[in-house]
């Protein structure tokens, strides 16, 4: 009797509130009902007109909502008899889905979290209509679950007890299943993320994609699993709120504000922020720096023919073992504030883009992976050349237009992977060497060394006075168990988190300046004539250059990029080259080599072998004797005989000559 009684003051109370708050917002969806199905209700403004019937919300979800449509129903000036859903946003009950158990199934609570995955829709029973076998008469029940269907007890009209359920006469609601994991800022390092099962019925079905972040408001609800008789926890959604552009990062309180700002103010900040990028690991300054730039990122731009300019910056750091690649992605990882960490071997393409999976029903799902989570963050990818070709090709689309396309099982989407790649290989033979190019060393296709802003080659090489140093650091640190930081980790994170959200410099035209002055001139440094093109640098590098010098301006928090910030990125982009592009025969920059292709100078020599092996052909019957081949080369060119291997050998490779017998070569 209680509860019908505190029912129907709740009723009275949401007629009264709606007469009042909503009046408007009713009609204008009466109007366009059913095409509009649903009245949201700012939850605030509900707990300014009655705190207790919020409360009550809160305690008794369903039995208030129930009440708040039956409430709209009773004002309606249309009298239309509309079944309107009432959703509720900006709930103030935020639970975090780690601590979102058992204690809190039946209350109204909101999460935050990243769409994991989403099924199929299908349509659930709302209002059964069975036909009596006896007399033919028909009976409504309606259904509160999808799992089980309930049949009427007794036929009114004849007594009878059996019943046929007639599927087309019945009333049905689309409903669809997803699931949701907590967000990766939240995570501490090594650790599972929760994940919770959510229902989305009626017009919230189809609102979410793998990879959205969202906030969701629902009842927290349990069901019976038949096979295994447990329980299991899900979220009946009411609302769906995204956050498309980021998490409240981190939650910074107005007290971070402020130290962030005074922290910003510091005239050596720069210096202090790469000294605080995996201070554990001695020397590297080049590759810290870029990588502090990295955790800030550039801007990234919308153009008017909808056209995005990323603002994310990929790096690769090839080195020889033993030199800490690992140690730093793992601390870039637990440092950026939204961060993935993945291995070659154990990376598969679907995990990293998105796998097509099979739900309860047979039916399939797509289930996003490592590049789709780590939207607007960080991926780190460590031993990327030992992950199978297959699976590494997974990368080419997201690194540049920063989607993951697929077309699996009959699913086609297209879902954002708006991050940041940083990723470490191995040299093919153990260690890297100077006199060999790029391509020949790493086992990675040139697509996608293109894609890389900066590629870091970091060589072991022994020195007395860096080895003391270096050994000295290693002992200090397992003899004190602690590292020295500049900045502490928690306080450097919020001030990432602060600069990615607030602060999107933009070039000035002193920058503008520099950066055109330096692609011009270095694309004409190498004396290039008619016939002899180098290519140093191409705009893909310009590009490049302007995000790090936008992370440059963000690391201060400034909004204009000045001409030391352009200076800055200059000098890395040009270290990089210098450590990645440079030929080893002339010692020119070379932007070919770069991307994992060959020098000019060895396409040179590569022309004139087959030209001279054409020459050999007229001679020789069709076909050119390598040892006179290795003669002609070495007298008319100065190429030696190794060197004529080596080229023999990348043309075999190439398909463009090949031998009809042991000791001859001929051309396709």
């Amino acid at each position: 009797m209680k509860s019908t009684t505190k029912s129907q003051t709740s009723i009275a109370k949401f007629e009264e509130f709606f007469a009042t708050s909503y009046k408007d917002d009713v009609f204008e969806i009466l109007e366009t009902y059913p095409d509009n199905r649903s009245l949201t209700v700012d939850y605030n403004t509900l707990e300014i007109f009655d705190p207790d019937l919020a409360d009550l919300l809160i305690d008794k979800p369903e039995e208030v909502i129930e009440a708040a449509q039956i409430a709209v129903k009773n004002i309606d000036p249309l009298a239309k008899d509309a079944d309107l859903n009432i959703r509720f946003k900006n709930v103030t009950n935020i639970i975090p889905l780690k601590i979102l158990l058992s204690k809190y199934i039946g209350t109204f609570v909101a999460a935050e979290g990243i769409v994991r995955k989403t099924d199929e829709i299908r349509p659930r029973i709302e209002t059964a209509v069975f036909e009596c076998r006896g007399c033919m008469r028909l009976h409504e029940v309606e259904q509160t679950s999808d799992r089980t269907i309930l049949e009427p007890s007794l036929c009114g009209e004849c007594g009878g007890r059996s019943f046929r359920l007639l599927q087309e006469e019945s009333h049905y609601i689309d409903t669809q299943t997803a699931r949701m994991q907590e967000p990766l800022e939240n995570l501490s390092g090594g650790t599972e993320p929760k994940q919770m099962l959510m229902i989305l019925e009626d017009d919230l079905v189809d609102e979410l994609n793998p990879g959205d972040k969202v906030r969701i408001t629902g009842t927290l609800k349990t069901f019976r699993e038949e096979r295994s008789g447990k329980f299991k926890n899900y979220i009946y959604v009411n609302h769906i709120e995204p956050l498309e552009q980021e998490f409240e990062e981190l939650h910074l309180s107005e007290e971070d504000e402020e130290q962030i700002i005074e922290l910003s103010k510091d005239p050596n900040i720069y210096e202090k922020i790469i000294k605080s990028t995996a201070p554990s690991i001695r020397g590297y300054r080049d590759v810290k720096e870029s990588i502090a730039l990295q955790l800030f990122g550039g801007s990234a731009k919308q153009l008017e023919d909808e056209t995005r300019l990323r603002g994310d910056i990929h790096i690769l750091i090839v080195g020889d073992p033993g030199i800490g690649k690992s140690q730093i992605l793992k601390y870039v990882s637990k440092l950026a504030p939204r961060s993935i960490y993945t291995s070659g071997k154990g990376t598969t393409g679907a995990g990293l883009t998105a796998a097509a999976v099979r739900d309860e029903l047979g039916g399939w799902s797509l289930e996003a992976g490592a590049l789709v989570l780590g939207d607007q963050g960080n991926v780190c990818v460590d031993e990327l050349d030992k992950m199978r070709s297959e699976d590494r090709s997974a990368l080419h689309e997201a690194l540049e237009q920063q989607t993951v396309s697929i077309a699996k099982a009959g699913i086609m989407a297209t879902l954002n992977s708006r991050c940041s790649v940083l990723a470490a290989a191995n040299p093919k033979f153990g260690r890297f060497d100077r006199f060999k190019v790029l391509a020949d060393q790493i086992e990675l296709p040139p697509p996608i060394l293109s894609r890389f802003d900066l590629i870091w080659i970091v060589e072991d090489k022994p020195s007395r006075k860096g080895d003391s140093e270096l050994a000295q650091h290693i002992l200090n640190i397992h003899q004190s168990n602690a590292v020295d930081y500049e900045i502490e980790p928690d306080l450097l994170r919020k001030y990432i988190a602060y600069a990615r959200k607030n602060v999107n410099p933009v070039l000035s035209d002193e920058a503008n300046e520099v950066l055109k002055n330096f692609y011009v001139d270095t694309r004409n440094s190498s004396g290039n004539t008619e016939e002899n093109t180098v290519v140093p640098i191409t705009a893909r590098q310009l590009e490049a250059i302007i995000r790090l010098s936008e992370a440059c301006a963000k690391v201060k928090l400034k909004e204009v990029v000045e001409k030391e910030d352009a200076k800055k990125a200059v000098r890395l982009q040009m270290a990089s080259l210098k450590d990645a592009g440079v030929d080893p025969e002339t010692g020119e920059i070379e932007a070919d080599i770069v991307g994992g292709g060959r020098p000019k100078s060895e396409r040179d020599k590569m022309s004139t072998l087959v030209d001279e092996i054409k020459l050999i052909e007229e001679e020789y019957n069709g076909q050119a004797p390598i040892t006179v081949l290795k003669a002609n080369m070495e007298e008319k060119h100065g190429v030696s005989e190794d060197k004529v291997e080596t080229l023999i050998r990348n043309l075999t490779q190439r398909g463009i000559l090949y031998e009809p017998n042991p000791g001859n070569v001929k051309r396709v």
